[in-house]
């Protein structure tokens, strides 16, 4: 898999709703992007949501923001399939393949 971009940003550790966490330490975050910039941040992370709190327009929990600092200009960014999968699911369908 290539690289085809870099968002960088820092977590508030201390706003994550500890009921949340998958086996006491996966959390699922979700990273909005805007088309605008403020104070070199253009992207908003925030602990994902079920689909009963989306349906419900509960507020979001701020974790803290990011910037997309670099998109490979040769690449096209595809947009991912939201599933409802745990962390769990998840890592058994992740083949692991370590560049170094």
């Amino acid at each position: 898999m290539a690289t085809t971009g870099i968002i960088s940003g820092s977590i508030d550790l201390e706003s994550i709703d500890k009921s949340k966490l998958n086996k006491g330490k996966y959390l699922n975050f979700d990273i909005l992007l805007s088309d605008e910039s403020k104070y070199n941040n253009n992207a908003w992370v925030v602990q994902s949501q079920t689909k009963e709190e989306r349906e419900a327009k509960t507020k979001k929990i701020s974790l803290g923001n990011a910037g997309v600092r670099w998109i490979n200009p040769e690449t096209t960014i595809v947009v991912a399939q939201r599933e409802e999968v745990t962390n769990t699911q998840q890592n058994e369908a992740r083949e692991v393949n370590l560049p170094f």
